[in-house]
């Protein structure tokens, strides 16, 4: 006779970037051995497991490669909370150079966008460009190398389209090649713009508070993305 098979709980949250509830289920421990050597894996691993993992855990029915970043690091967050534990331990270093141990709880995890925060940039009197938010691939591609190849390419790849005064040109009716030579033709100023635009962007992000017990000072630290999660 064949063994029974185990029903998986299911949970639900609101992706950010819709604000739409999607269902999703732990990982299987099948699941979570591969995970566990992701410690020493270079970024194009990372990348790879975390969104088959997403994909797989959200029932296929997410455009995974397409989401932004932010909804990968959310919902993955929220997997291993449910599949691992909820809470993290961590040491927050303290300014007058005692470590302390903390917790906290991956649920509490939120979205940070800056309030001047735009997806459209004015680059000149006569154009605008309007940005995608980066996928998950390329924004763990310019964490793991930061070269200025990698940041062009990054920008290339988030552009959705330019307008003029009288026309607008999708990107996707470009060559990568058109975008990157699009993007290194502009001026400092012009890139420091697109540059906000990803600083400003939102972000995942968990606040760490902890008391020295060596000086009393109260700490608060932020911690972004993924890091500190892989356990």
């Amino acid at each position: 006779m064949a063994l029974p098979k185990l029903d998986t709980p299911t949970y639900e949250l609101i992706l950010p970037s819709t604000n739409k509830p999607i269902s999703y289920r732990p990982f299987l421990v099948k699941e979570h051995k591969i995970l566990l050597t992701l410690t020493d894996a270079n970024e194009e691993e990372v990348s790879r497991v975390v969104r088959e993992l997403v994909d797989v855990c959200t029932f296929n029915k997410l455009q995974v490669n397409k989401l932004p970043h932010f909804d990968v690091e959310y919902i993955f967050l929220h997997l291993r909370a449910k599949s691992i534990s909820e809470i993290v331990e961590v040491i927050v270093n303290c300014e007058c150079g005692n470590k302390i141990d903390a917790t906290y709880n991956i649920e509490n995890v939120s979205i940070e966008k800056e309030p001047d925060h735009s997806n459209i940039i004015k680059l000149t009197d006569m154009y605008s460009i309007e940005m995608n938010y980066p996928v998950f691939d390329d924004v763990v591609n310019v964490i793991g190398d930061g070269s200025t190849d990698d940041i062009i390419e990054l920008i290339a790849n988030s552009i959705k389209g330019v307008y003029s005064n009288d026309e607008y040109y999708e990107a996707q009716d470009q060559t990568k090649n058109e975008l990157r030579e699009f993007v290194e033709s502009f001026t400092k100023s012009q890139f420091e713009k697109i540059e906000k635009f990803f600083t400003t962007s939102p972000k995942v992000v968990q606040t760490i508070e902890a008391d020295c017990n060596e000086c009393g000072k109260h700490n608060v630290t932020k911690l972004t993305g993924l890091q500190n999660f892989f356990v």
